[in-house]
């Protein structure tokens, strides 16, 4: 699952990064990541499959798919763009750490 959840952030922020280049060879090289995102598709169905399927519970696989996406997120928008969250980025992140904590721990 966290291969997939990777692969799928990767694809989004890379493609975000084509925008912010703005050449005319974008179209082109949106290739890739649209081939990186069907491949991040398959190995999230076999991960929610194989997850369903071993602990029975589709709420336990959805926590472990959004924490990962909670953790993962940030460091690849860091590692592409080397930005720092805004103020309110970083309180909406924190928030949405809070709101996922909840759920799990209540």
């Amino acid at each position: 699952m966290v291969l997939g959840e990777f692969c799928a952030i990767y694809s989004e922020v890379a493609t975000a990064r084509l925008a912010q280049a703005n050449d005319g060879s974008a179209w082109t090289s949106f290739v890739i990541p649209v081939l990186l995102m069907c491949f991040a598709g398959l190995c999230l169905l076999g991960a929610y499959w194989l997850g369903y399927v071993a602990v029975g519970d589709i709420w336990i696989v959805t926590v472990v798919s959004v924490t990962s996406l909670l953790l993962l997120e940030p460091l690849v928008v860091w590692g592409l763009f080397q930005e720092a969250p805004g103020r309110g980025a970083l309180i909406g992140f924190c928030l949405g750490a809070l709101g996922m904590l909840s759920t799990v721990l209540l």
